[in-house]
This record gives structure tokens, C-alpha cells and sequence, in this order.
């Protein structure tokens, strides 16, 4: 079960964060107005952000933090749908299966974890018996075997392309940050980029605990992101509210102490 999920890899992904997340309320003040979020149940939110695409947020209780956000994205085209990082748990993982089969008469066929995290993966067994695809860097793919958890079924070196339908998902690995295998996720039709928990929303005040990352590499590493998505209609962060490409500029400096130039 995915509860056994949450090791001392998982929690710190999320720690800080999520304390920053919670405190701000998920808020940015450079998102314009946007449709409501739909509720699955208590710990499941769905919020179109596109056609066919939604942000899917799911909580999770942390003893030291209480109740915790993490962000992903749905691609729904036709009846084929496609995942952008998993819930927390198999359990979410199910009951957000099921509300893209019910509502949107669409089959998951497609999952794509952005790194090992159990905010990105800890619905992967689930993903699995429901006979999904996954997808992950041969990094991420090399980690789960080492932390004995689920492992991701077809590895990428660099860059795979992923389709849910008719659309196109580009996951690429443009180096070491928030951990050693985080990659970002760009749907060039929509213009949206989901970057996962290397992107910081723009009420982090911290990058958060990168116990499992490279600081050195950071800035190196959103550079190339930056230049890279330059024109992104919407960045999604893994934790926290989505906006402009002004989340990688502010992920950015905060690499850097308030007095230095980056």
C-alpha cells in the first residue's frame, strides 16, 4: 500500500514547502481569475486550467505539517488521458482514475512521474494495476530501485515524448535541482509547463528541503529552463498556486542570499 510510501526521501520533499503553502494559502498575486475547482473528496481537487488539461491537488497529512498540497497535471483527449505526477497514495490514485473515467468517459493510459518523490509517485502501484504506462528518467527509474519502491516501467535518458490522445507531452531532464532526477513536463499545444517541485510558486520564500538535490546545480539548471519556456502561457509548481514564467525567475533568486546577484 502507498502508505508504507512516505520514507525520509518522500517527507523532505515536501517539508518547507508545504509550511509555506499552507501559511500563504496558495495564493499568487499575478494569477488572473480562473474557473472554480471541482472537489472529488476531501483530499482530491481537480481545477481546469485548459481545455482538456486540469491541475489535479492532493493531500496529505504530515505529522510535523498537517495537511499538505501537491500539484499534477490530467490531459484528457478523447478517451485517452494522461498523467502528470501521481497523488500521494494508491488510494487517491484510484478515486482520481475514476472521476477522469466518469466525468470525462476517458482511460489513464499514460502516467509520468517527474521525480521519485511520493508526491510524484506514490500512486504508481495503482497507476499500474489499473494498467497504465509509465514513464520516467532512467534516474528516477535507478532511485525507486534503490529505496525499494514502485518502479517505473519504461526509462528515458534525456527527453521522451508521451501522448494522451491526440496530445503531446514532452518531459525532459534539464539537470539536477530540487533533486537529482527532476524533470519538467511542457504540452507545446496549450503552452503550459508543469515544473514540478524544481519550480517554487510565488509564495515560497525558500527552495525548500533539497536534502535529496544539488544546490551548485540549481541555478544552472532553471537557466535552461528558463530559456527554454521563455513564452509559457502557465507554469505549474508542484506545491502551490500556478502563474506566469515569473515562478522560474522567483525560484531562481531564491537560489541566491537576498544581497547577491545571481
Amino acid at each position: 500500500m502507498a502508505g508504507h510510501l512516505l520514507n525520509r526521501q518522500g517527507k523532505s520533499c515536501v517539508l518547507v514547502v508545504c509550511m509555506g503553502a499552507i501559511l500563504a494559502g496558495c495564493q499568487s498575486s499575478q494569477v488572473a481569475p480562473r474557473a472554480e475547482s471541482i472537489r472529488i473528496s476531501n483530499d482530491i481537487f481537480v481545477q481546469p486550467i485548459a481545455e482538456g488539461v486540469w491541475v489535479h491537488t492532493t493531500y496529505y497529512n504530515l505529522p510535523e505539517y498537517g495537511r499538505c498540497p501537491a500539484n499534477g497535471l490530467v490531459v484528457v483527449d478523447g478517451q485517452e488521458a494522461l498523467l502528470i505526477d501521481l497523488p500521494w497514495t494508491d488510494e487517491q490514485t484510484a478515486a482520481l482514475f475514476d472521476w477522469i473515467a466518469r466525468s470525462q468517459g476517458a482511460a489513464v493510459k499514460t502516467v509520468v512521474p517527474t521525480h521519485f518523490h511520493q508526491d510524484c509517485m506514490g500512486g504508481l502501484a495503482e497507476a499500474h494495476r489499473r494498467k497504465a504506462t509509465s514513464y520516467a528518467l532512467d534516474k528516477t527509474i535507478e532511485i525507486a530501485r534503490q529505496q525499494h519502491l514502485p518502479v517505473p516501467q519504461i526509462p528515458y535518458h534525456y527527453r521522451t515524448m508521451v501522448r494522451g490522445g491526440g496530445t503531446v507531452a514532452l518531459a525532459t531532464y534539464y539537470g539536477a535541482g530540487h533533486t537529482t532526477d527532476n524533470v519538467v513536463a511542457w504540452l507545446p499545444k496549450q503552452g503550459i509547463l508543469f515544473g514540478g517541485c524544481l519550480i517554487k510558486s510565488l509564495d515560497a520564500q525558500s527552495l525548500g528541503n533539497t536534502k535529496d538535490g544539488d544546490l551548485a546545480a540549481y541555478p544552472t539548471t532553471l537557466r535552461k529552463v528558463q530559456v527554454a519556456y521563455r513564452h509559457a502561457k502557465i507554469v505549474v509548481p508542484g506545491h502551490g498556486d500556478w502563474g506566469s514564467p515569473e515562478l522560474i525567475e522567483h525560484t531562481l533568486k531564491l537560489c541566491f542570499p537576498k544581497d547577491s546577484n545571481p
